[in-house]
Order: structure tokens, then sequence, then C-alpha cells
């Protein structure tokens, strides 16, 4: 019984000792640490200058740099928040801290060092900066209009089409940017639109491409597109071949004398299309060898309100007489 006593005893203290231990193995620890950081110490402290409140028509150029250098003293316990994150970043107000010379914009550290001791903080000591004058290299905005191209890819329902083309709200886009960039863009291409099996009006809106968005702008950004769908089926009619250009004092004869047409169209608009809406001729100017007895016809005219057409027959055979 004894003997059991004595053992819960010196667990007992046991437990506590560790306990103990610990307590001042972590009050020196803290002690420690306390006196470190009581101490003083420099560090280099990357500060990214970012302008604001630039004049809408300047753009600054990616060959600038903003990194200023600042060496800096202080107790560690005011160091802590540069400990993980050795760079910070300013604003500097375009319009009232910096100054204008050529094609650059100038930020002087000497004349705005107040600035640097409201970032750090009064309890921070400011040894050094480097480089003492920070230069932004500009541009002066430019715009042009260029052309807008669509990317899509659809495709429609068995007998349903779009009537006329695809329509963009607008056929080109003002691009705005440094002169020396904008100078090369010929056109601006829309995001690409695909839709399958359509058998309904399409409207939507796209988004344009801009490969060089960090550069420049684009007005508008967005366009919408239109088409009308309906369905579709063909026609066909017979039209006469007409001769241009025929030789003075010739006669011709030629075979055939009507040639079938084929052509796409809506049904809304089926019973509207007349022989008259077509026009198929074959023109004598481009007759230039005299072993050859034929001629291509070409689909000189088509009504407006049709998909596509195209004539069954390609050429006409013909003989020259006095």
């Amino acid at each position: 019984m004894k003997n059991l006593v004595s053992k819960k005893t010196f667990s007992t203290l046991k437990k506590r000792n560790i306990k103990l231990f610990g307590f001042f193995l972590a009050a020196a620890f803290l002690f420690l640490m306390l006196t470190k950081f009581s101490e003083s110490y420099t560090q280099v402290v990357s500060v990214n200058l970012k302008l604001t409140n630039l004049e809408d028509e300047i753009v600054i150029l990616n060959d600038s740099s903003s990194i200023a250098e600042v060496t800096v003293k202080a107790r560690g316990f005011n160091l802590l928040k540069y400990l993980f994150s050795s760079t910070i970043s300013l604003d500097i107000d375009a319009q009232t801290e910096v100054f204008k010379k050529d094609k650059s914009l100038f930020w002087d550290v000497s004349n705005n060092r107040y600035r640097l001791i409201q970032e750090f903080g009064n309890t921070v000591d400011i040894l050094s900066v480097k480089p003492d004058t920070i230069e932004f290299h500009y541009d002066v905005l430019s715009s042009k209009n260029v052309p807008l191209i669509l990317d899509s890819d659809i495709t429609y329902a068995e007998g349903y089409d779009v009537v006329g083309q695809l329509e963009l709200s607008q056929d080109s886009v003002k691009v705005i940017g440094s002169r020396r960039i904008i100078d090369s863009i010929k056109k601006i291409v829309t995001e690409p639109i695909v839709l399958g099996d359509i058998n309904k009006d399409i409207e939507a809106s796209i988004t344009l491409l801009n490969n060089n968005s960090n550069k420049i702008s684009l007005v508008p950004d967005k366009v919408k597109i239109n088409g009308i769908v309906r369905r579709f089926t063909e026609g066909k009619l017979n039209i006469p071949i007409k001769l241009i250009n025929e030789p003075l004092g010739k006669k011709i004869n030629y075979f055939p004398k009507n040639v079938d047409v084929v052509y796409y169209v809506d049904l809304d608009n089926y019973n509207i299309i007349k022989s008259e809406n077509f026009e198929v001729i074959c023109d004598f100017k481009d007759f230039k060898d005299e072993n050859k007895r034929y001629l291509d016809l070409e689909l000189a005219k088509i009504s407006p309100l049709v998909k596509r057409a195209r004539t069954l027959q390609n050429r006409i055979e013909f003989i020259i007489s006095d």
C-alpha cells in the first residue's frame, strides 16, 4: 500500500516538474524574442509606385521603372510586417506629385519624402532611397476606327438558314492607345461564337478579342449579333441567255438559248421570285482562242431576296458566221 502511494506521489511531482519546466522554457523564449525585437535592424523595402489621376490622353509605357528601393531602420517590432513581403505599393497623384519633361513624368524623392514617412510611420527611419528620382515614360493616346470581323461557326437545323447575312450592331470599332501600337492594328475580331442546330432568330452579345488589353482599349468592347432565321427551300427557273459584246458584222448561232437557274430562298419570299429577277450573260470579249467554240456563262443578276443561286449549265457552244 505504501509503495502504491509513493508511486502516485512521484508521478504527480514528475508531471508538475514537466509543466513547470515548459513554462520557464516558454518564458525564456518569449524574453529572448522581446529582447531581439527590441533591437534596431536595417532592411531594404521595395516600393512599387503607381500613378493615379492620370489625364485621359496619357498612357504609361511598359518600359517605365516604377520601383524605389528604400533602406529603413527600426526596431524589430516595427519591421515585422515586412518579414513575409518586402514590397509595398504607394499611389502617386499624377496631377500634384509629379512633373513633366519631354515624354516622361518624374517623381522626385526629396520633394516627396513626406509620402514615404507617411507610409512607413514615424517609428521607422528612412536611411536612403534609390534611385532619387523615378521616371515614368508615357505616350499620348491616339485613336482610329478599324473594321470589325465576325468569327462565327453556326450550323442550322435541316431546312433552316439565315436570311441575308448575320449582322453586327456596328461594322467598325474604335481602338485607343499609343500611336506606335495602334498603327499596326488593321482589324479587330470578335470572340468565336459557336451555335448548332439553329431554327430560330439569333440575338446575342459578343465580346471583342483584345490581345493587347493592357496596352489598348476598344470602344465598345462588346457588340450585338443578329440574324433572322427562316425555313428555306430550292426553286428553279428557266432563264434566257443574253449575248453581249458580239463581234460586228457577224452572226452568232449558239446553244442552248436558255439555262436553268437553281436558287435557295426562304419560304416567305418563294412566290415573289420571278425569272426577271435573274440575268444570265455570255460575254464575247472573253473569246480569245479561235480553236474553241464555247464560252462560259455568268449569272450577272440575282434577286437580293435569294440566299444563293447557280446555273445548271456553265457554258454555251456557238458558231460564228458572216
